[in-house]
C-alpha cells in the first residue's frame, strides 16, 4: 500500500466539543493517552501507507505532524464545509495511486481500515456501518437524524446518502451510517473532480445544492449523492462497529473506554 496517500480533513472548528477545541483543533484532543490525529497517521504507517496529507484550518499552528505528512490549509473554513476542505489538498491527490480520506474526528480499529483497503474493483468506495442502533443508543447530543445515512442495494452500490434520512427503523441490510473514510482511484477521482468543477462553474458559493443551504457549506455526502444521481458508482464497503465519531463532549467520554484491538 506504499503507492496510497492518506488525506485526513482536520479544518472544522468542532463547536460541539467546546470548550475543548477553543483553542486546539479537534484532532489533537488525546484520546486513551493519544491525539486522535496521532493514532490515526500511526495505523495507517502500520498500514505501509507512509504519506499522508492533513487539511489544517481552525487552530492549525497547534497541529502536530510527522516529517513525512504534508500540511494543506483551508484558509476559508469559517465560511465552508468539509467537501470544499476536500477541495484544498486536490492537487495532493494528482499523482497517486489510490488515496484514501478519512475525517479527522474519527477512532478506529486497525482491523477496519486493513479489510478496506484490501477490497479491489471499485473506483469510489465508502465505509458503512450497518449497526449505528448501538451507538446511538443513549447518544442524547447527537441524535440518529444528523447521521449521515447511506442506503445501499445490491452489492453494496450506493442508492442515497445525506443527513435527516436514518431511523430505528430502517432495515440495516439496506441502510447504514457512513463513518466518513473512503477511498478513490484514478478513474474515481477524475468522476468526483469532475463533477465537482461542473457544479462550481453552474453556482454560485450561496446557491443551494443537494440538501445543504449553500454550495460552499456541502457535505462529502451531498456531492456523492450527485456522483449516484448522474449515473456514477459508488460502493459501499460494509462494516460492523469498530470506530466511533467524536463530534461531541459526550462521544468523548464514551471514546474513554473504546476498544481499539
Amino acid at each position: 500500500m506504499a503507492n496510497t496517500l492518506a488525506v485526513v480533513i482536520a479544518a472544522g472548528i468542532g463547536a460541539r466539543l467546546q470548550p475543548l477545541t477553543d483553542n486546539l483543533p479537534k484532532c489533537m484532543l488525546e484520546v486513551q493517552g493519544t491525539a486522535m490525529l496521532h493514532r490515526a497517521l500511526g495505523t495507517f504507517k502500520e498500514l505501509d501507507l507512509p504519506r499522508s496529507v492533513v487539511i489544517g484550518g481552525h487552530c492549525s499552528q497547534k497541529l502536530i505532524l510527522p516529517a513525512e505528512t504534508c500540511l494543506v490549509m483551508n484558509h476559508d473554513y469559517r465560511n465552508n464545509n468539509i467537501l470544499h476542505s476536500l477541495a484544498c489538498a486536490r492537487e495532493s491527490m494528482e499523482e497517486e495511486e489510490t488515496v484514501l480520506i478519512s475525517y479527522s474526528d474519527i477512532i478506529f480499529r486497525k482491523s477496519m481500515v486493513q479489510g478496506f483497503l484490501a477490497e479491489q474493483g471499485a473506483d469510489i468506495s465508502i465505509v458503512v456501518d450497518q449497526i449505528w442502533t448501538e451507538r446511538y443508543r443513549g447518544r442524547e447530543l447527537h441524535p440518529l437524524g444528523q447521521a449521515e445515512a447511506a442506503r445501499f442495494g445490491e452489492q453494496g452500490v450506493l442508492q442515497q446518502t445525506g443527513k435527516d434520512l436514518l431511523t430505528e427503523d430502517h432495515d440495516p441490510r439496506m441502510w447504514g451510517e457512513f463513518i466518513g473514510m473512503m477511498k478513490m482511484t484514478p478513474r474515481g477521482r477524475e468522476q468526483f473532480w469532475g463533477i465537482f468543477d461542473d457544479v462550481n462553474s453552474k453556482l454560485g458559493m450561496n446557491d443551494p445544492y443537494q440538501s445543504a443551504a449553500e454550495w460552499r457549506r456541502a457535505y462529502i455526502t451531498d456531492h456523492l449523492q450527485e456522483l449516484v444521481d448522474r449515473g456514477v458508482k459508488v460502493h459501499c464497503s460494509l462494516i460492523q462497529g469498530g470506530w466511533l465519531e467524536i463530534d461531541t463532549t459526550e462521544d468523548y467520554e464514551l471514546a474513554s473506554s473504546f476498544d481499539f484491538s
